[in-house]
């Protein structure tokens, strides 16, 4: 059977195998308010109040952002590819509530694998 040469995601961690870095591809400037993070100014200990959102961008391939979505998150292939689908075409997607923490350490990773993402607080309600 023929392999196809693809290139691991950064997962942020250490002591690992070595992965590839992910090709570079053009990237476009965000405005000052568009840099500014609606999140971080308060942070709810030990509840899953906190949403992590991925953006449809022009950059990042279906398949990148799909595969970035399970091996940082541990989403299922099934649930990454739906979730990558529902903000190709809404142009936002919910990728799942987290405590604080975990949000953060997901937003950050996805962040770092150049994936358009936040992370906002969830209303209490």
């Amino acid at each position: 059977p023929a392999t196809l040469d693809r290139p691991a995601v950064k997962t942020g961690g250490g002591g690992g195998p070595a992965v590839l870095d992910r090709p570079a591809a053009p990237t476009k400037k965000r405005s000052a308010a568009a840099k500014k993070s609606p999140t971080k100014e308060r942070q709810s200990v030990g509840s899953e109040a906190w949403e992590v959102r991925i953006y449809n961008d022009g950059v990042n391939t279906r398949e990148f952002v799909a595969r970035c979505l399970v091996q940082v998150t541990g989403l299922s292939e099934m649930a990454a590819y739906q979730t990558m689908m529902q903000a190709h075409h809404n142009g936002l997607a919910v990728v799942g509530r987290y405590p604080y923490e975990r949000a953060e350490m997901y937003h950050e990773q996805l962040k770092t694998n150049g994936i358009l993402c936040d992370l906002v607080e969830v209303d209490s309600e």
